[in-house]
Formats: C-alpha cells, sequence, structure tokens
C-alpha cells in the first residue's frame, strides 16, 4: 500500500500570534508546517533552503521588500504555490492579489474548514498540473 504524501506549509505572516494559531490549526488537520517567518526578507532563502509544497502568506505584510513580487518569485521561480491570507477583502487589494495568481485566498478571521478547503483546492490544483502527486 502506498503512504500518502503529508504536504509542508512555510507560514509569512508578522503577527507571530496568528503565525501560531495558524500552525496550530494546520497540524491539528494533519499538515506539516515546517517554519513560520515574520519578515518577507527571509522568505526566499529559507523556501531555497528547506523547500515547501505550499506557501501561506498573510498578504498585508510588510517589509523593505515588495510582497506581491516575492509571491510571484516563489510561484515562478520556486514552483510553490502561494495561498494568500489577508483580513482586508477591498476590491484594491483583491484585484493586486489575483494578479500574483495564487493557488487560493483565505479571509480572515477564518475557522479550520476555511483553512482545510484552502489547503485542499491548492492540493487539488497542484495535483491537476503535476506539481503534487497524493500518492508516492
Amino acid at each position: 500500500m502506498l503512504a500518502q504524501l503529508v504536504p509542508k506549509i512555510l507560514i509569512l505572516e508578522s503577527q507571530m500570534i496568528i503565525a501560531a494559531d495558524v500552525s496550530l490549526q494546520l497540524s491539528k488537520l494533519g499538515y506539516d508546517v515546517i517554519g513560520i517567518i515574520s519578515h518577507l526578507e527571509d522568505a526566499l532563502k529559507t523556501i531555497e533552503n528547506n523547500r515547501p509544497d505550499i506557501v501561506l502568506m498573510n498578504i498585508e505584510m510588510q517589509g523593505k521588500v515588495d510582497r506581491l513580487n516575492i509571491a510571484r518569485v516563489i510561484l515562478e521561480t520556486f514552483q510553490v504555490p502561494i495561498v494568500f491570507l489577508t483580513a482586508n477583502s477591498n476590491k484594491e487589494i483583491f484585484k493586486e492579489v489575483i494578479d500574483a495568481q495564487p493557488y487560493a485566498f483565505i479571509i480572515k478571521p477564518f475557522n479550520n474548514k476555511d483553512l482545510k478547503r484552502g489547503i485542499e483546492t491548492t492540493l487539488k490544483r497542484m495535483e491537476a498540473e503535476g506539481l503534487w502527486d497524493n500518492n508516492h
């Protein structure tokens, strides 16, 4: 019998209380959280050294680098899908986010079911694109 892979998820979230809560929820859902990054400047090096399957990213993260450019680099250079988290769902932010081609978009506050749906949607799309094979 083939074992199912557990996706490795990296969390990019500047608010550590939220990041810890998201990490706990993901772990309870059976996902492997490989780290929490609170500064965008550290994201690419971490992804290069410990490649996640999915990046869960707060779109409101601030930093010296542009958050949407980081998202594009993560997707294009590393082929790691992005799931955006945001408490801001206005049209301007939504348009920016859509332009970065996320695999899912989760509005805060969210519950376990919302988080699970976002990750499952991402995994299904990854499977369709050949980026994820659930049975190894």
